[in-house]
């Protein structure tokens, strides 16, 4: 028979360890509390780190999509043509840009390294650089477009070079780039590319004019200069000027690239119609291309009327 005692003895040990039981689980919803209150001004912070960010990268946006032309300046210059414009951000490293002499006009498109953020400092670094250019540079009828893209080169190598020459890696930033001149009969294209395609459509077929294969940064061949070529126009060509966005783009239920022959195809397809209509088919058969997935890279297609 177990003595009262020792009855007495087990209560009050059983009493003791609830009661220490009870302290511990008030202690840890103590500290439970302390770390959601943490938690709490933790994501506070972060959400208003991210609003504060958001609101620069937008503000980014403004000051880019100042830059670059409006559709009716662009249209002042090339009063037939179209402007697709799809960046994958909010900034783009992508860009385009147009100007004129008493000679020619000019158009441009640029596809810097990268996207987002870093393309696009890298794009308001071009087209500070390529303002500069082009208003020092005499653009007469003999203009020699290649030139321009030399100049580019020495300013880009120059200004992203190896911060520190005892590292084993180089910037390889740069940008592709096409500086397409039309003289003001629009009857001749004097244009130089780097690893940049123009496209011509003319009586439903396409041609293509490419350049040199070679970016506008670091490269094997960087002391090489780039080449000015010449094309003849002929009334109702359609010129396409682009980026590598499109024919880079992941997509169709086999998620494959569009390709720069699906491409080509496409301009072939739509070249006869008036430019609005263009722009209309080109941007749905993208965005369907590239439905339900994520945007590759920026876009970039400009369609001009001779």
């Amino acid at each position: 028979m177990q003595h009262p005692e020792n009855n007495i003895l087990a209560c009050e040990k059983y009493e003791a360890d609830i009661a220490q039981q009870k302290q511990m689980i008030a202690e840890l919803e103590q500290t439970v509390a302390q770390k959601e209150d943490e938690i709490s001004r933790i994501s506070q912070e972060y959400e208003s780190a991210a609003k504060d960010l958001q609101a620069s990268i937008h503000y980014a946006e403004r000051i880019q999509r100042a830059v670059i032309p409006q559709d009716a300046e662009f249209k002042a210059l090339f009063p037939d043509c179209f402007i697709y414009f799809s960046p994958r951000d909010i900034v783009s490293g992508d860009f385009y840009t147009c100007a004129s002499s008493d000679h020619c006009k000019i158009a441009i498109v640029a596809d810097c390294t990268g996207h987002g953020v870093p393309g696009g400092l890298l794009s308001m670094l071009g087209m500070s650089a390529l303002k500069d250019l082009l208003s020092k540079q005499k653009i007469s009828s003999d203009f020699q477009p290649g030139e321009i893209l030399d100049s580019l080169r020495k300013f880009i190598l120059t200004s992203l070079a190896e911060a520190d020459e005892s590292d084993d890696t180089t910037v390889s930033d740069g940008m592709d780039f096409t500086l397409c001149v039309f003289n003001n009969e629009m009857t001749q294209i004097r244009y130089a590319c780097a690893n940049h395609t123009i496209y011509v459509a003319r009586d439903g077929e396409i041609t293509k004019l490419k350049g040199d294969r070679m970016p506008i940064g670091r490269h094997p061949r960087q002391d090489t200069p780039f080449e000015s070529f010449t094309f003849d126009l002929q009334k109702g060509d359609m010129v396409y000027l682009c980026s590598d966005g499109i024919q880079d783009q992941f997509g169709s239920p086999a998620n494959i690239k569009f390709t720069t022959k699906r491409l080509a195809l496409m301009l072939q397809e739509h070249c006869n119609e008036d430019t609005q209509t263009q722009y209309d088919n080109l941007s749905k058969i993208v965005n369907d291309w590239k439905v339900g997935r994520e945007q590759f890279d920026d876009q970039t297609l400009i369609g001009i009327r001779i």
